[in-house]
């Protein structure tokens, strides 16, 4: 199911590199990667992030309707 966000939010993927904690030290190659989604909104300030699209996506979508409360998302504050 797609989510539509209001007009300038953006759920953004982002590959990053993540230490793995159980290594001794800073290690080159010690870690793993994993796929993170970011949600700014439209003067581009962090909303939320997850590990999972469908997660991001939902989360966004609270965010936004908890800010403009009873007013349609569309529509200017």
């Amino acid at each position: 199911m797609a989510v539509t966000l209001p007009p300038g939010w953006t759920v953004t993927p982002t590959l990053e590199h993540v230490p793995d904690p159980n290594f001794p030290g800073i290690t080159a190659g010690a870690g793993f990667t994993r796929w993170t989604y970011i949600c700014t909104d439209e003067n581009d300030q962090y909303v939320c992030s997850s590990g999972a699209q469908e997660d991001c996506e939902a989360q966004a979508l609270t965010a936004a309707q908890s800010r403009t409360q009873q007013l349609p998302y569309t529509e200017p504050l």
